[in-house]
């Protein structure tokens, strides 16, 4: 790893950080699909039983060794081998052969933890093969509109994504914003942190507004921020979902929720000659779209910075340092301690 900015090769933090990391969104997977979803250094299955329940397990039968997501398919609460037509429970446990006789022990097929929050799929990585200590808490949806979602694949590294949260200096200079000030300051608190920021940003077609963006780190992998544009009444959720995919790779997922809206005909004139579900439409996409163009204005920078392990940091940088310090704890060969949310 790089120490200082002279060096001339490019690096990225340590590979394999522990924790939740997204395989795609709820609408991609129906039930009785089976999917293939790069993870880490390897590959996963998902697939959502007749019930609804959905798993997310090794891509490979114990058995023989064939792949799940080439032919396999899901009987019934069962996941059901391409190659023999062995059949395994949403606890991995095979329950039935076509040999009439009763299943080895050892056909057991690993099943990954994996929670459904906010419409994303995460599953759960730890280096040691531990099982969570801690999950993503869920919150009230029934107000807001269904995910609008992007996805691309990058050379690069959560960590390097994440940090984006908490580097104050980057929003003006790359994105634009103006008369950005601290609300509350970084804070650390097991595997979450927090911190929230007020700016302006002049667009077209719209007046200058001020923007106060709440951030919400779980992880490496899971980043959300609750965006409020008082001037416009827009309640907006941006979510952030970086994956390691082998080989210095990522799959980095974007999604948005926007809260219903309540008196769309008074934010802008237009608006008051469009029907109401038209104008929620249009607000989300063009909002989605904003934040869409602010991710792809950090490309260049992702796809080719190196990591320096010590930055030399200035002031106004933002909580770089607290970032780095609480990230730590994910490539630690341990359990990460519980975190009760409040």
């Amino acid at each position: 790893m790089l120490t200082n900015a002279s060096a001339t090769s490019r690096h990225l933090p340590e590979s394999n950080p522990s924790g939740w990391f997204s395989v795609g969104f709820s609408h991609e997977f129906k039930q009785g699909e089976v999917h293939t979803r790069k993870f880490f250094d390897s590959e996963v299955v998902v697939y959502r039983t007749e019930k609804g329940l959905l798993r997310v397990s090794d891509p490979y039968c114990p058995h023989m060794g064939a792949h799940f997501g080439k032919g396999g398919r899901v009987e019934g609460e069962s996941l059901t081998c391409p190659f023999h037509g062995f059949k395994f429970n949403t606890e991995g446990i095979c329950t039935e052969t076509p040999y009439g006789h009763k299943p080895p022990k050892k056909a057991c097929l690993k099943q990954w933890p994996v929670q459904e929050v906010h419409g994303v799929v995460v599953v759960f990585y730890d280096r040691d093969g531990l099982e969570p200590t801690w999950d993503i808490p869920e919150t009230n949806d029934d107000e807001w509109r269904p995910l609008m979602t992007q996805s691309w694949e990058l050379n690069s590294h959560p960590q390097e994504t994440s940090e984006n949260s908490v580097d104050i200096g980057h929003f003006s200079v790359v994105h634009g914003y103006d008369e950005v000030s601290e609300i509350e300051p970084a804070k650390p608190e097991g595997p979450l942190l927090t911190a929230k920021y007020a700016m302006t940003r002049r667009r077209r077609f719209f007046p200058t507004l001020r923007s106060v963006f709440k951030v919400w780190v779980w992880g490496l992998g899971y980043s959300f921020v609750e965006v409020v544009v008082p001037q416009l009444g827009f309640e907006l959720r941006n979510f952030v979902l970086a994956t390691p995919t082998g080989n210095g790779k990522m799959q980095l997922r974007i999604a948005m929720s926007m809260k219903r809206l309540k008196h769309t005909r008074s934010a802008l004139p237009i608006f008051k000659f469009l029907p109401h579900r038209l104008i929620e439409f249009f607000v989300h996409r063009a909002a989605m779209n904003g934040f869409k163009d602010d991710v792809l204005q950090d490309f260049d920078i992702w796809n080719h910075k190196t990591s320096i392990e010590k930055p030399a940091l200035a002031k106004g940088d933002g909580p770089v340092g607290i970032y780095r310090r609480w990230a730590k704890q994910f490539y630690a060969r341990r359990a990460l301690k519980v975190l009760k949310a409040s």
